[in-house]
């Protein structure tokens, strides 16, 4: 196969990125997740190869994927869930530490049509909008359930996302709910109070997606306008003060938006246009402007084709025009595929150990 097939979707985990093609092809960078062995403590790992990229073999013509702290996760064309990886807090629906090499199926779920990961836990909408959830609970430190279970008092939900301690949710009505820690207002309930359990989050108009970073929220509205609530520590809701805002605050951008992304201190909005916009932390070049510098306020990202896919990761970022993919921000896990410690500018990752593993084999 010469040339590149066409990018189904993209995840970017805590130290580890993982990009899916058309024709089964999935390859994956970094230290964790990947599929990579031996594993020792818990966490997968592997001789790096040329380009630092890993194929992960598989043969279920996947359509989704997702990654969050040392473990991987993907949907099949009907549904059914996978995971590999390292399995911390029975994240990955099981008690052992290994879940497996490869993907291997996930019981006791219906057919899904969205999975979400974080550190300590999984979230997996199915296809009649219910909600599951196995690993600890959001803003817990106590182990909820090593299995799926069903998630009570939520109604069809349509979107989900997962940060570091809380979760985001928004249901079919295009309602917020907030779950979980909320040490800095990424509830944006007008408080610090935690929520064991899905609360209705007021919201200034109706909602479209969401995203969650470490302990800050984003939110598209029906307009297109960008929301963003929780910790501002590094500017990560697009201005320089207050430290935190308990209520949704406007990102004021140029036009509006299709998709956001949050890393761990870092904010991320594609326009309508396909252009990328960024703000937030910037010490591993997160921002993709070519260096570390601390800046202030929405940084646009103007050397990059119109883009369709963004996803972030605790320090780097990926997108895709569909065809390519670019990636930048921290390295130290080899998430780039290259040596340096960090990228400060979109480089386009090469996946080549997927495009030619069918060459290989023949």
């Amino acid at each position: 196969m010469s040339v590149a097939a066409q990018v189904l979707d993209l995840a970017a985990g805590r130290d580890h990125s993982l990009v899916l093609r058309s024709g089964a092809q999935l390859v994956g960078w970094g230290g964790d997740g990947t599929g990579r062995f031996p594993a020792p403590l818990g966490v997968c790992s592997a001789p790096s190869s040329e380009s630092g990229a890993v194929y992960v073999p598989t043969d279920v013509e996947l359509r989704h994927i997702t990654a969050s702290a040392g473990m991987s996760l993907a949907l099949d064309a009907q549904g059914m869930a996978y995971v590999w990886g390292a399995n911390r807090a029975g994240l990955g629906g099981r008690l052992s530490h290994i879940v497996a090499q490869q993907p291997k199926p996930l019981a006791g779920l219906p057919a899904l049509a969205q999975l979400r990961g974080s550190e300590f836990f999984t979230l997996a909408r199915a296809r009649d909008g219910g909600l599951y959830h196995w690993g600890l609970a959001p803003g817990s430190a106590q182990a909820r359930n090593a299995g799926p279970l069903r998630v009570a008092g939520v109604p069809a939900i349509a979107d989900c996302c997962a940060g570091v301690a809380h979760a985001l949710l928004l249901d079919g009505a295009q309602r917020v709910w907030g779950w979980g820690a909320n040490t800095a207002g990424q509830l944006g309930a007008g408080h610090l109070q935690d929520y064991s359990e899905p609360t209705r989050v007021p919201m200034p108009r109706k909602m479209v997606a969401v995203a969650a970073g470490a302990s800050h929220s984003l939110a598209i509205d029906v307009r297109g306008q960008v929301w963003a609530w929780g910790s501002n520590q590094h500017g990560q809701l697009g201005e320089r003060a207050p430290a935190y805002r308990t209520t949704p605050h406007q990102v004021a951008l140029p036009e509006g938006a299709i998709q956001v992304a949050a890393g761990q201190y870092v904010s991320y909005a594609l326009g309508r246009s396909g252009r990328l916009y960024a703000w937030g932390w910037n010490a591993r070049g997160q921002l993709g402007q070519g260096h570390t510098e601390v800046l202030h306020g929405v940084q646009v990202l103007a050397h990059l084709p119109a883009l369709k896919k963004i996803v972030a990761g605790q320090g780097h970022v990926l997108v895709s025009d569909g065809w390519h993919v670019w990636a930048w921000g921290d390295n130290r896990a080899g998430q780039l595929g290259q040596a340096a410690l960090y990228q400060a500018t979109p480089r386009k990752l090469d996946d080549a150990v997927s495009i030619n593993h069918e060459e290989a084999r023949t």
